[in-house]
């Protein structure tokens, strides 16, 4: 009886055993699986991390939207603001960096002019000989500098800007419209009521609207005494130019009967800035003389230089 209680309990004893070593391999088993299911849940979830990520990048070079646009609102932060932010300053930065490189580019550009037009008073007569005239002077200052540029003599004498107006080919309404206000004004000065009568004489097609203008009208008047009518009148002949608006000289000299002076200077260099000329400052000969003309294309040559069309 003894004999047989001992054998239950040995087999009940290995039973446990037995029971407790089958336990542990399924625990093992299981934890086995477990750490493989999380690897491979840990796996997909980085290569779904990497999708998303690449899928952000492309949508901020396409649409310019910064990463953080594309999180949820929970999870958009300060720091994530902030740095949207930044991203988007710096765009603007450049942007305007770039904008304001082509103004300034545009700004400094100058044309390279291989001619200039002269129009304006000649102060010589009309048959005296062309080689004396002021334009012809220039012409050979600039080969003496060695530069190649050509210079065309458009110069009229004895006509005031009206007439200067017509020749340059302004539509005759326009200045008719100038010569019924003086009338209207009272004015009788022939230069303010009338056109030269030879001017299909000198009248020609136009050759010279791609060359650098050069104005000296105004002695002789037609602008009917007012300042703001001169200032006009030139600004639509120098428009008459393809860059007439951007790249020009004007030169004044004051009519004889002018004797303000100051306000004469102020006004053109108001409207004209550094491209506009005082000869009456920087001509001591009587411009009708020789010496006169030379110191008038001497002028001209020197304004030329200082605003680089020559160098």
């Amino acid at each position: 009886m003894n004999h047989d209680s001992g054998f239950e309990k040995f087999l009940t004893t290995l039973c446990c055993v037995v029971l407790a070593l089958v336990l542990a391999a399924l625990l093992m088993v299981s934890h086995i699986q477990q750490k493989k299911t999380t690897k491979e849940l840990e796996t997909k979830a980085t290569q779904a991390m990497m999708q998303d990520g690449n899928n952000t990048y492309e949508t901020t070079v396409v649409s310019g939207s910064s990463a953080s646009d594309s999180a949820a609102p929970e999870e958009t932060d300060s720091t994530a603001t902030s740095s949207s932010s930044s991203s988007s300053s710096v765009s603007a930065v450049s942007a305007t960096s770039v904008s304001s490189s082509s103004a300034s580019d545009t700004k400094n550009e100058k044309t390279s002019y291989t001619a200039i037009s002269i129009r304006g008073d000649s102060y010589m007569e009309d048959d005296a000989d062309k080689a004396n005239g002021y334009p012809a002077k220039l012409q050979a200052l600039l080969q003496a500098a060695g530069s190649d540029m050509t210079v065309e003599d458009d110069t009229w004498d004895m006509a005031g800007t009206l007439s200067q107006m017509s020749l340059a080919g302004i539509d005759q309404q326009t200045v008719q419209n100038y010569i019924n206000n003086h009338t209207q004004n009272g004015l009788t000065d022939s230069y303010d009521t009338i056109v030269r009568a030879d001017l299909s004489e000198y009248l020609k097609d136009r050759d010279d609207k791609s060359y650098l203008p050069v104005l000296t009208m105004g002695y002789h008047g037609g602008w009917g005494n007012d300042l703001n009518e001169l200032i006009e009148q030139e600004k639509a002949v120098l428009a008459t130019y393809e860059n007439g608006t951007r790249d020009y000289l004007v030169l004044g000299s004051y009519p004889s009967g002018w004797t303000d002076h100051s306000a004469y200077d102020t006004a053109m260099t108001q409207a004209f800035g550094n491209h506009y000329i005082s000869l009456n400052s920087t001509v001591t000969a009587s411009m009708m003389t020789n010496d006169g003309r030379q110191q008038i294309a001497q002028t001209i040559f020197n304004k030329l230089k200082e605003l680089g069309y020559i160098s």
